[in-house]
């Protein structure tokens, strides 16, 4: 890398070097000509006269060179684009870092609230930010559905943070908990939704809501009494 950064900088000496002598030469030919023309060795008009045709016909060519000029320098920065870009982008495919596991892997793809009606169904999964930034989190719950033939509700369900940041590689536990209320859920049945974990790298989370059926309550005897007249 040294060799080619001197080769460099020694073109770029040849060029100003190159640069200044064409200055200086140019600049010695102008003072040549004002001489002859003070001497008279020139007519002033003739030299005017000529000096308006050259421009008159020399200019377009002048700026048709240079336009050709600069595309030939844009078209060699393409290609040297195409050169160089197309390995750095396959490298970096290539060093991708893989991505820690989300939180629908980690518990199972699946937040398992299980109770009885009355009760309140209860549950927690983990977020974490692997990220090399601070990153917003927030959720959105679906509406729920149950057995066929029941509309699509919303129950009271709630999440403990509902919203928070996570700075690098730290991670947060979020409580679930549901009311099982009877005017929504029935016994022995499975209901359904999906919570949206709201983040730089969004997923979903299923639900899955399971009514069991109370513990039986001791009921009364049905045998005779114990115990008779003696």
């Amino acid at each position: 890398m040294t060799g080619q950064s001197e080769e460099i900088s020694k073109r770029i000496q040849d060029l100003t070097v190159r640069f200044g002598a064409e200055v200086m030469r140019s600049l010695q030919r102008h003072y040549e000509l004002l001489q002859r023309l003070a001497d008279g060795e020139l007519d002033e008009a003739a030299a005017r006269e000529m000096h308006v045709r050259f421009m008159r016909d020399e200019t377009e060519r002048y700026f048709r060179s240079a336009a050709v000029v600069s595309t030939s320098y844009y078209n060699a920065l393409l290609e040297l684009a195409s050169i160089y870009s197309p390995p750095f982008f396959e490298n970096a495919s290539k060093q991708r870092e893989p991505r820690a596991p989300s939180a629908s892997r980690e518990h199972g793809g699946v937040i398992e609230l299980r109770g009885s009606v009355g009760d309140e169904a209860v549950s927690a999964f983990h977020v974490r930010n692997s990220s090399n930034d601070s990153e917003e989190v927030a959720f959105v719950v679906s509406e729920f559905c149950g057995p066929p033939g029941t509309t699509p509700f919303r129950p009271p369900l709630r999440l403990q943070p509902a919203r928070f940041v996570l700075g690098c590689s730290e991670s947060q536990l979020v409580s679930v908990r549901l009311p099982l209320v009877a005017s929504l859920f029935a016994t022995n049945q499975r209901y359904i939704a999906t919570l949206t974990v709201q983040k730089r790298d969004a997923f979903d989370l299923p639900i899955d809501v399971i009514v069991a059926a109370p513990p039986d309550a001791p009921g009364p005897s049905t045998g005779a009494p114990s115990g008779g007249a003696g």
